[in-house]
């Protein structure tokens, strides 16, 4: 029987899984429509301030009515369990479309790109973030029609920073740098994730990658990105300056609302000049050329601005404006190049594994600066708690003397109670996603082993053990039942024995399915074995069916003592001690 929630929402089938709940197709009984529902794991449900706000933020999502936004039908409680219910989409996540087809054309992106942040300027304008603005989280009909989902809910969460490494996993990418920080979201992090899904759609790349959370979330902070027309030289320019905008690292320089971004975006297709001015990227003597590049985007944005029959008159004089800030522009990179060369370079020392207190030392004596502010802290399962576990720049990197270094230290193992899983005969599946619910984010490995107890695909063991304190990430390792292992035997000689004796013999000893078949007999007693299939001593496996034969009488005593007395009582001479007495007459 299907699962029904509330009374109302009958399960169909369930449709994926991510770390805040387990996704179903339901049908609404009520309304008789298709909806989805998400259902929290059961790790939220003893967290009431978490219940609170996860029910807060999803009413809120549910006054957002747009085209362009999965509604928020209804948000209720089954039990011990939450649950969102929410317009059912059919289609597919923009990231499968991404992998399937990426890169896109600049029209392709663009289109998608408007639907996406329409749907944001609609939940900006009701002062809803959604903070995690990524691929997974866009849903695309067949007829291309974009549809973001889980407005609001990352808030109720967390705050997606680095400090909780396993909740932003998939996420990382698309994080923005004040994100990174462990700072509130705004409407400009909503504007940089969109910036980052815009440059993954026409480069079918995100721009920073990496081989830990931790690492992609530095380069949020860290490094500048690769400009997409390197990557896909078919990209419209402009449409390039508003993805480099729009993922600037600072919050000023990004578009100050999605209305902003909006605008250009349809400039951009009905063929006129964007309204914003690109942004050179910051200041970096290894990014120069990169400068210069983006100089050009000013330059072009700069002319490509319509004038009015004012500003006609005004033209050279506009020129020459142009011309100066050109000119403090690359004065700017001039001057911070002499800096790069007076000041002096020095090598990154090599921090890891390393105390705050001993880097501290080593970045002092090469001439570089700290800042206590700047210091991450992340669970990690291999490296000790108060340990340096990554930093930028590299050890070894030749970098000008003063520069900061950034470090990330190990809050040692995050830790949880892990479930016991082999009781209840549990399945592989229900077992995985028992040990999911309890936020353990490790894949379990598996192997299989007989047992005559257990019934086959069922979990007999596991480690860790039931109970206990341990690493979130840790490796989980299960054994799953194969059922009774079968051997050849020799079939056993039970002839003669009682059918309960032989039963116990064939079935419960030695694992054959017995069939009884019953016959008259005057030589075998009432419920006695006379003969089986196959013969005693015959090679069988274990499992094997095999047939018992047994008396049901009358038996021997009715062919021999019976007849004895009937014949005595009709000569009427039998003595009180039952023996047979002479007549007189013969």
């Amino acid at each position: 029987m299907s699962k029904i929630f509330g009374g109302r929402y009958e399960v169909l089938e369930r449709l994926g899984a991510g770390g805040m709940a387990i996704v179903y197709k339901a049908k609404d009984l009520l309304l008789n429509r298709v909806v989805t529902i998400k259902v929290l794991r059961e790790q939220f449900v003893t967290d009431e301030d978490f219940i609170r706000r996860f029910r807060r933020e999803a009413q809120s999502a549910a006054s957002l009515s747009h085209p362009n936004i999965v509604s928020v039908y209804d948000v209720g409680k089954d039990g011990d369990t939450e649950y969102i219910v929410m317009e059912y989409v059919e289609g597919r996540n923009l990231k499968e479309i991404i992998r399937e087809y990426a890169p896109l054309s600049t029209d392709q992106s663009i289109n998608l790109g408007r639907q996406i942040t329409e749907a944001i300027q609609n939940a900006h304008e009701h002062h809803i973030i959604h903070r995690d603005i990524k691929p997974h989280n866009i849903l695309v009909t067949t007829d291309g029609h974009a549809k973001v989902t889980d407005f609001g809910i990352a808030r109720a969460v967390s705050s997606a920073t680095v400090t909780h490494t396993g909740d932003i996993v998939g996420s990382v990418h698309y994080l923005s740098p004040e994100q990174a920080k462990g700072l509130p979201s705004n409407e400009q992090s909503d504007i940089y994730s969109l910036g980052i899904v815009l440059y993954e759609l026409i480069t079918g790349k995100v721009p920073y990658d990496g081989e830990t959370p931790i690492a992609i979330a530095l380069k949020h902070l860290q490094e500048q990105p690769v400009l997409p027309s390197k990557i896909n030289p078919r990209i419209d320019k402009e449409f390039e300056a508003v993805i480099m905008r729009a993922i600037a690292k600072s919050p000023e320089q990004r578009y100050l609302s999605a209305k902003d971004l909006l605008e250009d975006l349809k400039h951009i297709q009905a063929g006129r000049p964007i309204t914003q001015l690109a942004i050179p990227l910051a200041d970096d003597p290894e990014a120069t050329q990169t400068h210069k590049g983006m100089g050009k985007v000013l330059a072009d944005s700069i002319e490509k601005i319509p004038l009015t029959p004012t500003k006609l008159k005004n033209k050279k004089r506009w020129r020459w404006i142009v011309a100066g800030l050109l000119l403090l522009f690359l004065l700017g990179i001039g001057i911070a190049f002499a800096n790069y060369i007076t000041l002096g370079t020095t090598k990154v020392p090599d921090l890891l594994g390393k105390t705050n207190t001993e880097a501290q030392g080593l970045i002092k004596q090469a001439k570089l600066s700290f800042n206590d502010g700047d210091v991450t802290y992340v669970y990690d399962n291999k490296v000790a708690k108060d340990l340096i576990v990554a930093q930028v720049p590299q050890a070894g990197e030749t970098v000008k003397v003063g520069r900061l270094i950034v470090i990330v230290v190990s809050r040692g193992a995050e830790m949880a109670m892990f479930p016991d899983v082999t009781t209840g005969q549990l399945s592989k599946q229900n077992a995985t996603m028992q040990i999911q619910n309890a936020q353990f984010t490790a894949t379990p490995t598996f192997d299989t082993k007989p047992s005559a107890d257990v019934p086959s695909g069922s979990v007999i063991q596991q480690s860790p053990p039931a109970n206990t304190s341990y690493p979130k990430n840790g490796p989980i390792h299960l054994i799953i039942s194969s059922g009774p292992q079968f051997v050849k035997i020799n079939m056993p000689n039970v002839i003669g024995k009682t059918s309960t004796d032989a039963q116990k013999i064939l079935a419960v000893d030695n694992k054959l399915v017995v069939q009884v078949e019953t016959q008259d007999s005057t030589t075998s007693p009432v419920d006695v074995v006379m003969s089986t299939t196959p013969n005693p001593g015959e090679t069988i496996q274990q499992g094997d069916q095999v047939t018992m034969v047994v008396s049901r009488g009358p038996g021997p005593v009715a062919d021999g003592i019976d007849a004895k007395a009937i014949l005595a009582q009709i000569l009427g001479v039998v003595t009180k001690n039952g023996k047979v007495k002479p007549h007189g007459n013969h």
